[in-house]
């Protein structure tokens, strides 16, 4: 069979191939669990590191979306950010007050939308019942605050597309917001933010302006559960395009950029597990096309790599599989990050695993084979805490990738740090 359109099924340590590792033993990557854990808001649904005052030191931001209940109720949910000041020295102070968002904030974005020095914090509500979809908050550090703008996305014409109860009326909210990036997908120089709507089948963008910010919110029909979005150059046009994981027809959809602020829908192709959930982009193979990395929720424990050729077409999938059994759900996968944690040029994966209560680092190991990937993992537990929520930056200042972890139950914020 030629390696063109190949499929390699690698499962870790289930010892069923010739491609699979023989032990799943601890790998010298030189992450280590720190033991001090910092307190945020009720159930952290995402995490985002980055530097937002200046220092060089990455503050931690979290959606702290507390427990997602009936929508008749006066409060459905959390409406918090949790926000941490760095301190230079790995040490976090919270900032008060918590930035107050709509109900189930799900998503978040940091990125300089006001054109002035300091990043600003974009957040999308899941159930925005008061019509604060996206929250952003303006960072005006010279006055130590963060002025919030919030928007709307208009219900109509969107219809509501997934669960309802017994009487008819939804589970959720309508649009349902997961997933916020932000990037000039307009080519204005502006920074514009394109968001999914989980609950209502639909593409959401948000053209920057340089008096509003952003403008109202338009949106895009896509059908199938849209839930994680990821904006990459995919064919190298130097114009912006989306990818995007659809939870309910088990599919990854590829949508060109036009540079005008619009997409149109390529293709979309079977993610090879059920219900995708969190979608991310490298060029994990490093021949200079950009591929994506694509976890499963609730139903198998795998990951999927989608080894990209340029022209929008993912002809090579890669399967790992954290659990030796497929029907098994033995780890449930919540979240993934990428980074190169051994330093070797090659981008790693890190899983946030909300049953087994780990962080699971795949580290890439191509020395052996140039023909495709092998990767070797390594398990690191958090105590009495459950992996919600990932993202990685440099916390200290030394070059190397760390971990940030948000610990659900616990309503912590843990740390990998990379030594």
């Amino acid at each position: 069979m030629s390696w063109q359109g190949k499929v390699l099924r690698l499962s870790l340590c289930a010892g069923l191939a010739a491609l699979l590792l023989p032990r799943c033993e601890p790998v010298a990557a030189g992450l280590r669990v720190r033991p001090e854990t910092f307190r945020v808001g009720p159930n952290p649904s995402a995490i985002i590191a980055v530097d937002i005052n200046g220092d060089k030191w990455p503050e931690i931001i979290t959606a702290d979306r507390g427990t997602l209940s009936d929508l008749r109720e006066e409060r459905p949910a959390n409406d918090e950010l949790s926000l941490l000041i760095g301190q230079g020295d790995l040490k976090y102070q919270k900032h008060h007050p918590s930035l107050k968002t709509d109900f189930g904030p799900y998503a978040i974005a940091v990125a300089n939308i006001d054109a002035h020095r300091w990043p600003d914090i974009l957040v999308a509500s899941f159930h925005a019942t008061r019509r604060r979809d996206v929250s952003l908050f303006l960072n005006l550090q010279e006055e130590g605050i963060y002025k919030p703008i919030y928007l709307e996305v208009p219900g109509e014409p969107l219809t509501y597309a997934r669960q309802v109860d017994g009487d008819g009326t939804p589970i959720f909210h309508k649009p349902g917001l997961t997933s916020i990036k932000v990037g000039d997908i307009n080519k204005d120089g502006l920074r514009d933010a394109v968001a999914v709507g989980w609950g209502s089948d639909s593409l959401i963008t948000m053209h920057g302006d340089s008096e509003a910010m952003l403008l109202p919110p338009q949106s895009i029909p896509l059908s199938g559960g849209p839930f994680s979005l990821a904006l990459v150059d995919i064919n190298h046009d130097k114009i912006l395009d989306v990818a995007v994981t659809l939870m309910a027809s088990n599919e990854v959809a590829v949508l060109r950029g036009d540079g005008d602020g619009g997409f149109e829908e390529v293709q979309r192709f079977a993610s090879r597990g059920r219900l995708p959930h969190r979608l991310e982009w490298a060029d994990i193979n490093q021949d200079g096309q950009e591929d994506l990395v694509v976890s499963h929720k609730y139903t198998d424990d795998s990951i999927m790599i989608f080894y990209g050729a340029g022209d929008f077409s993912f002809p090579v999938s890669q399967e790992i599989l954290l659990g030796p059994d497929r029907d098994v759900l033995e780890h449930e996968i919540r979240d993934i990050t990428i980074g190169d944690f051994n330093q070797d040029g090659f981008p790693d994966i890190a899983a946030a695993c909300f049953e087994s209560a780990q962080v699971i680092t795949l580290i890439t190991d191509n020395s052996k084979n140039k023909s495709f990937l092998e990767f070797q993992r390594a398990s690191h537990t958090f105590k009495d805490g459950k992996p919600r929520a990932l993202d990685t930056a440099d916390l200290n200042q030394d070059e190397k990738d760390d971990v940030v972890v948000a610990l659900w139950g616990l309503n912590e914020v843990g740390i990998l740090l990379n030594q």
